[in-house]
């Protein structure tokens, strides 16, 4: 048995999503592009683990529609504000977000991604927050 702490140094990113095929689909898709990554339903529950690990998290993708009060739109606006070193990618397979809804840095692509679609996205990081290499 290893190590009973987390040693992992890979960019961590947060996918939030209400679909969980849709969700446990972009976890293994970042997880093989050479993230960590981790997974929330709602928006309070990224809020949540934001909360304990928004210094870490360096990527966040979000759907743009989630159910109750708080959306996509909301949690990048929110994001953007109290954690702007994190990058975020809102994406929807229903509708787009109107002009000037999204924070300045965020940016918007239709469902569905694929691994190309979110490496070209992630080619434009700086290189500190790049996974490396597996």
């Amino acid at each position: 048995m290893g190590n009973s702490f987390n040693c992992d140094t890979r960019p961590l990113a947060l996918v939030v999503d209400d679909d969980p095929l849709i969700r446990i689909d972009m976890v293994d898709m970042l997880d093989d592009l050479g993230f960590e990554a981790a997974e929330a339903d709602s928006v309070a529950a990224a809020l949540s683990y934001l909360q304990d690990n928004g210094e870490r998290v360096s990527f966040l993708l979000t759907d743009l529609q989630m159910p109750g009060s708080r959306n996509g739109v909301k949690l990048a606006n929110h994001v953007s504000f109290v954690w702007p070193h994190i990058r975020i990618l809102v994406t929807s397979g229903v509708t787009r977000p109107v002009v000037g809804q999204l924070p300045l840095k965020a940016q918007f692509i239709a469902k569905p991604l694929t691994p190309h679609v979110i490496m070209d996205y992630v080619a434009k990081f700086p290189t500190d927050m790049l996974p490396l290499a597996h």
